[in-house]
Order: C-alpha cells, then structure tokens, then sequence
C-alpha cells in the first residue's frame, strides 16, 4: 500500500467516534490503551481493511441479533497484531501467487525440448518396430487362413493399424516418463512447465 493510502487510512481510522468503558458488553477497555485509540465502528467492509493493514486490533464484534458496539483498537504505527483463527495460528491473510521460484533459461528449456524430442524418436523406432513387425507377419499369414482364423487376424491386424495411429499420445507419455526418470539429465526438473 502507498505510503499517502496508508495515511489516508489511519486518518479514516482516527476520526470514527470513540468508544466509552459503557460499549463494551461484559468486559473492560484493554488496560494500558490509550483511550482515544479505542474507536466504535458500524461499517464491516473498513472494519476489515484497518485489521487486514494491520493498523487496527478487533476487539469486540457483534455477533448475529446481538446490539452490542463493534470496537476496534488502532495502531497508528499499523502493527497491530496478527489476527489468530480458532487454532491459536495467526490467520492467513489473502495471499498474492508467489512467483515461479526458479524459471529455466532459454538454454536450458532448449536442451530439454531437445532432449525430449530425442527420447520421442527412440520410443518410437521400438513400438512402431514392434507393431510393423507385427502387422507383417498377420499380413503374411492372410493368404494361408480361412474361416475363423481368417476372421480373427483380420480382427487383430486392424487392432495393430488402431494402435500404430494411436501411438503419437503414447510416445508422448514415455518420453515424459524416461526424461524425468533419468537422474543424470539436470533440466528434468523443468518438465512441469512443458505440456504433455
């Protein structure tokens, strides 16, 4: 927050009338708060902003039908403490997404696309390798079946042409698998940031 909106936000807080030892419902003014630091206020939304900049401690807070003051104490030197949830931990505050803590170079992005599309070419030569070579030996049976057995490798070889086109996914998939399996190859740590 700019140096002038906190200022402008501890004056907002600093006008909002003052609360008397009457407004609090079963309990006393903190001790050792000086009381024209000690501040009704009636509109939620600001209640939340002086607590969230740290500038304001909530102290007392109507709950449901109950007619008792809001009360907030203010910290002019906006620190305040921490809200604490149920759990006694200071509450969490909505978070800002963190940066990327370490963002590969171009270089590095580039030897692993490399790599990976090295790895893809190997993948590839050993499954298409196998399907050809089993699509050649059903293609060389056909002349010599008939019947069922006809019908079954028919049935087979175009299940082995169904998966030779299906292969691009899945040689996509074991090349991820082998690069990010293999310890020796640094930039492996960077293929989350790459679609598979």
């Amino acid at each position: 927050m700019a140096e002038r909106d906190r200022q402008r936000l501890l004056q907002r807080a600093l006008d909002l009338p003052q609360a008397h030892e009457s407004d609090f419902f079963g309990r006393r003014p903190p001790s050792g708060a000086k009381p024209e630091l000690l501040k009704r206020i009636d509109d939620t939304a600001l209640r939340t902003k002086l607590v969230e900049a740290r500038l304001a401690e909530g102290l007392q807070s109507p709950k449901g039908p109950q007619k008792i003051a809001s009360i907030v104490r203010i910290y002019p030197a906006f620190d305040a403490p921490a809200r604490v949830a149920t759990n006694g931990r200071p509450k969490a505050l909505p978070l800002k997404r963190k940066p990327e803590r370490h963002l590969p170079s171009l270089d590095e992005m580039e030897r692993l696309v490399s790599r990976v599309r090295e790895v893809e070419a190997e993948v590839e030569g050993e499954l298409a390798a196998q399907i050809d070579e089993r699509i050649d030996v059903l293609k060389r049976s056909l002349a010599a079946l008939s019947g069922d057995e006809l019908e079954s490798a028919y049935r087979e070889l175009g299940e082995a042409l169904d998966r030779k086109r299906a292969l691009t996914s899945q040689i996509r998939l074991e090349a991820f698998r082998r690069v990010e399996t293999d310890a020796s190859f640094a930039e492996r740590v960077h293929l989350r940031l790459l679609r598979r």
